[in-house]
């Protein structure tokens, strides 16, 4: 079966963004990092670095990245407390 994960982002700054189809998730956090896949486990953490959002035709990096993340039944919800588009 060929699973994908759905992708929120939240933030109090900028519009509410849906990304479907995603392939895998590039966490680069200040003290780890993560590659979250479908199917992956439950996880809550907070990130203080960058995130890639893989898709099949395209890669989505934000940077400066400061937030919370929950991944569950292949639904990622990113919570930003701060973000810098720089």
């Amino acid at each position: 079966m060929d699973e994908r994960i759905h992708v929120t982002i939240l933030s109090l700054t900028q519009p509410l963004i849906t990304i479907d189809d995603v392939l895998a998730i590039r966490i680069k956090s200040k003290k780890y990092n993560l590659l979250m896949m479908p199917n992956y486990m439950p996880v809550l953490g907070e990130i203080e670095g960058t995130i890639e959002i893989e898709s099949e035709n395209k890669s989505t990096k934000y940077e400066n990245i400061n937030g919370y993340y929950i991944q569950s039944k292949n639904e990622f919800t990113l919570i930003l407390r701060g973000y810098n588009e720089n």
